[in-house]
């Protein structure tokens, strides 16, 4: 079993101290194997922005992946660098975290993807290389390990570019975004069958609130059966507002009641 902590749109440099806190206070009790950070580390893609978010990842309890979100490349007021080098204080302010991040064990292939551009302020999508890059890192993936695919957008914000129908054809069966800073869980059918299920996090600390308080997404996989908890803050701490089961017959995945026998 694998239990992968999914985090998104912390925003340093609009944060509660306290929610930060309280946050990898969460982290460290549940423990995960992997944490997932699908963009938008930083509000203005700022050096000291940078900085607390660099400080928050040496804390996280775990191995850790992030890809940028449209906050992290340099703003619009800097057209110069928005458009030559877009992504380049996020590489020189996170050391050792690329923009197509993959981790792999013998339980777990997890492969990010950089939907952010930088001709665009809010919206995102995939390229053929993004497609390329998931193609090559599946072909030598371990064959019945988990596959889970993180990006920023969901494809409500990038209806020009993210083909879900490609990612069921690849037998995906996760796929984590941010972005609209709104917890949500969908099982997403393929038109030629198959399925995933698609995970989006709220904003884990920000104060940039919209629907939902702070949260995070916990997801254990274990072979055919998968657990999406929705961790939710009070006031006070992170604890699970919602959870949500899927079990895969058949290659394809289903939402299902509680299976006792799998998680505890």
């Amino acid at each position: 079993m694998r239990t992968i902590a999914h985090l998104s749109d912390l925003h340093f440099g609009r944060t509660e101290t306290k929610v930060v806190a309280a946050l990898l206070a969460d982290l460290e009790r549940h423990r995960p194997d992997l944490v997932i950070i699908s963009g938008d580390l930083t509000q203005r893609a700022r050096s000291h922005q940078f900085a607390e978010a660099r400080a928050f990842l040496s804390h996280i309890p775990a191995p850790s992946l992030v890809v940028p979100g449209n906050h992290d490349l340099y703003p619009l007021y800097r057209p110069f660098a928005r458009i030559f080098r877009p992504r380049n204080k996020f590489h020189r302010n996170l050391p050792g975290h690329e923009s197509l991040p993959v981790w792999t064990d013998d339980h777990l292939v997890a492969i990010g993807l950089d939907s952010t551009r930088s001709l665009r302020w809010k919206s995102g999508a995939l390229k053929g290389a993004h497609l390329d890059h998931l193609e090559a890192t599946l072909a030598h993936a371990p064959a019945n390990a988990a596959r889970v695919v993180f990006l920023h957008h969901p494809p409500s914000s990038a209806s020009s570019g993210h083909p879900y129908e490609t990612l069921v054809e690849h037998d995906i069966d996760l796929v984590l975004t941010g972005h609209v800073h709104h917890a949500h869980v969908e099982l997403i059918s393929g038109d030629r069958g198959g399925s995933l299920v698609l995970v989006q996090a709220s904003t884990a600390c920000s104060t940039r609130l919209r629907e939902d308080a702070n949260g995070y997404c916990l997801v254990r996989l274990d072979g055919d059966h998968m657990e999406v908890g929705i961790q939710g803050w009070s006031g006070e701490v992170f604890h699970t507002i919602r959870q949500h089961w899927f079990e895969k017959k058949a290659g394809i995945w289903r939402m299902t009641p509680k299976p006792p026998h799998v998680f505890p």
